[in-house]
C-alpha cells in the first residue's frame, strides 16, 4: 500500500482552490446537469445560488449559476432545488472501530465497525478520515481492500497505535506505544511504520499536572524515526510549552488546541516557520457542554438511521444532562474551550492553515454529522 501522508490530505481539501483546467475528458462520457442546488464551491466567498454543475464522466466540466452555464443538448438534468452541493470534507481527527451503543472500548475494535463507522463518515460527505490512534489490526486489511476496490466508504487513513508515556495519558490502553527511552521510540516507531501507518500519533499530556508525560527527548527521537520513513506525526497536547516544544522537535501539526493559555507570539511564529496545520478540535472539546441541554441536531435525520435509539435517547436525556452538569470539571471545561476558541482565531488570523477534526466516534460522538 502506498504510504499517505498529512500532505496528501491536505492536498485533497485544497484542490479545488488549486486547480488548473481539467483534462479533456473521453468522447463517449455522458455529461449530467447538476440543477438549481446552491453551490459551495470552495473558491467563492459565498455560495453559488441556483447553480448549475455539468458532470461528464468523471469530471465536474463547468460550475456557476443557472444564467452562465450552457447545458449541453442531450444532458441528463438532475433537479436539485433546496439542496447544498459542496466538496467532500476531509477530516483530519476522528476515531472508528470502538463504539457499540453506549460502550467505547478496546474490545468492541472489529472490521465489522469500521465499516459501519467509514460508511457513516460517508453519509454525511465526508470522503477523507484519519482514524488517529488507537486502530488496532484489522485496520490494515481493511485499509488494503479500500485502495483496492473492495470496501466502500469514507476513505481512511490510519495512525495505528499512538505513543504516550508509561502510565501517562490514556494509561489503561494497553496497546499504546510506550517508550522510555529514545532507542525504544525508534524501535517502535520502526515497528509500526512497518505496519503501514499513515502517520503517527502523539500524546503530551499530564492532565493538568495528574500524570507523567513523554520527555522531549523520548517523543523527539520518535518524530525523527517517523520523518526517516517519510511519515507525518500529530500531537494530542493541552499547554502552551508543550506545543512550542513538539513543534521544535518537528511535528506537522496539532490535533487539539492549546487550552491552558492564550498563544503568544514566540508560538506563532514557530507555527508559522515550521509550517504546521492547526486542527482546533473544537466540536470534540465542546462534547461535555453541548449536551447540558438537548441540542436541535438530534434532530437530524440521519441520525436514526446510522445510530442506535439507545444512543440518541442517553444524550438527549435529561440524566445524561443533569450528570454532564454536576461534574466537578464542568467550569475548567468551559474554561479551556472558550480558551481554544480564541487560540483558533487567533492563529488563524496569524495565516496558520486549520484543518477539520472532530475526535468523532465515541458515543455522541457522531460520525459525519460532527464534522458539519
Amino acid at each position: 500500500m502506498t504510504t499517505r501522508t498529512l500532505g496528501t490530505l491536505l492536498a485533497v481539501a485544497l484542490a479545488l482552490s488549486a486547480c488548473g483546467d481539467p483534462p479533456s475528458p473521453a468522447p463517449e462520457a455522458e455529461v449530467v446537469a447538476l440543477v438549481g442546488a446552491s453551490v459551495v464551491d470552495g473558491v467563492s466567498s459565498e455560495p453559488l445560488q441556483d447553480a448549475v454543475v455539468l458532470v461528464e464522466g468523471e469530471l465536474i466540466r463547468e460550475v456557476g449559476p443557472r444564467s452562465e452555464v450552457q447545458i449541453p443538448e442531450g444532458a441528463e438534468v438532475v433537479e436539485l432545488e433546496g439542496r447544498t452541493i459542496m466538496p467532500g470534507i476531509v477530516n483530519l481527527h476522528g476515531h472508528v472501530g470502538r463504539a457499540e451503543g453506549m460502550e467505547y472500548r478496546l474490545e468492541n475494535f472489529n472490521r465489522e465497525r469500521v465499516q459501519r463507522d467509514a460508511n457513516r463518515y460517508l453519509y454525511y460527505g465526508v470522503t477523507n478520515s484519519v482514524s488517529l490512534g488507537n486502530d488496532q489490526e484489522p485496520i490494515h486489511p481493511f485499509i488494503q481492500d479500500q485502495r483496492e476496490g473492495r470496501a466502500g466508504g469514507a476513505r481512511l487513513y490510519t495512525a495505528g497505535f499512538g505513543f504516550s508515556a508509561p502510565d501517562g495519558w490514556l494509561a489503561d490502553n494497553h496497546l499504546l506505544n510506550r517508550p522510555t527511552t529514545p532507542e525504544e521510540a525508534r524501535s517502535m516507531m520502526a515497528a509500526e511504520a512497518a505496519k503501514g501507518i499513515d502517520l503517527a500519533k502523539l500524546w503530551v499530556d499530564d492532565g493538568r499536572g495528574t500524570l507523567p508525560k513523554l520527555e522531549p527527548e523520548v517523543y523527539g527521537a520518535m518524530i525523527q524515526e517517523a520523518d526517516e520513513h517519510g511519515l507525518k506525526v500529530l500531537v494530542h497536547l493541552f499547554s502552551l510549552e508543550d506545543a512550542k516544544e513538539t513543534v521544535r522537535r518537528g511535528v506537522a501539526g496539532l490535533a487539539h488546541s492549546v487550552r491552558d493559555q492564550e498563544v503568544d507570539q514566540e508560538f506563532v511564529d514557530l507555527a508559522l516557520e515550521r509550517e504546521i496545520i492547526h486542527v482546533p478540535t473544537l466540536v470534540g472539546h465542546s462534547a461535555n457542554l453541548v449536551y447540558l441541554e438537548r441540542p436541535d441536531f438530534l434532530d437530524d435525520p440521519g441520525l436514526p438511521l446510522l445510530y442506535p435509539a439507545e444512543v440518541l435517547e442517553t444524550v438527549g436525556g435529561a440524566e445524561y444532562q443533569e450528570q454532564l452538569a454536576s461534574s466537578p470539571t464542568l467550569e475548567r471545561t468551559r474554561e479551556a474551550y472558550e480558551i481554544a476558541r480564541t487560540n483558533a482565531r487567533l492563529l488563524h488570523e496569524a495565516g496558520v492553515p486549520l484543518g477539520v477534526g472532530t475526535d468523532s466516534g465515541s458515543p455522541g460522538r457522531f460520525q459525519g454529522l460532527w464534522e458539519h
